[in-house]
């Protein structure tokens, strides 16, 4: 009885130091742009209303303070819709102090939503061809160009997945790069990208 109600105790205490390491942190705080660097020129990089707004005339990453190595990692993110191969990404374990990182980048687009592609490391990742039809049947209907889309991705060691309202897309294994920042892009056609409730948490 002594021990039960010891365990009935101390049970909340250990939950809270185990959740403590673990919980989620803001990439973005809603209503500035620190903790993040352009790796170039851009026409515009600001926060409205809640939201991280970007464009520019090339292809450009943004990069967070921020680096982990196991984690849990969410977004929302919309796109303009006033040019239909507007390409954009959310990057992860990214790579390299200056110009374009090397890492992961969870593709935001109409055509590859949710795919993985390792920039500097070798390209598509997922789908590969023999993969094509399985990521068609993962990914049909669920990108909506006029709305705003949830992006998760789950990184434990080798493993990456990533995940597109709520369903999975892509279920990886690569350890061509286990650790660094979290990074958004645009491709350099097109207008603004805009990203708001950008935040991330350690995994064990």
């Amino acid at each position: 009885m002594k021990a039960t109600l010891l365990l009935l105790f101390f049970l909340p205490l250990l939950t809270q130091a185990e959740n403590k390491d673990n919980k989620w942190v803001p990439l973005f705080d809603g209503k500035t742009t620190d903790g993040w660097t352009p790796r170039g020129k851009v026409e515009k990089f600001e926060a409205i209303n809640g939201e991280l707004h970007l464009l520019s005339k090339g292809n450009i990453w943004v990069l967070s303070d921020l680096e982990m190595k196991d984690f849990e990692a969410e977004c929302e993110v919309k796109i303009p819709l006033d040019y239909e191969k507007f390409n954009s990404g959310l990057g992860f374990r990214l790579t390299g102090k200056n110009g374009k990182p090397k890492g992961y980048q969870f593709e935001i687009d109409r055509y590859k939503p949710g795919a993985v592609y390792g920039i500097g490391l070798g390209g598509w990742l997922y789908p590969q061809k023999k993969q094509e039809a399985e990521y068609k049947i993962r990914s049909k209907n669920l990108f909506q160009a006029a709305e705003w889309n949830h992006v998760r991705v789950l990184c434990k060691g080798s493993s990456i997945k990533t995940f597109l309202n709520q369903k999975m897309i892509s279920e990886i294994k690569d350890n061509q790069s286990m650790s660094g920042c979290f990074g958004i892009q645009h491709h350099g056609k097109g207008g603004v990208v805009a990203f708001r409730n950008i935040r991330a948490r350690k995994v064990k």
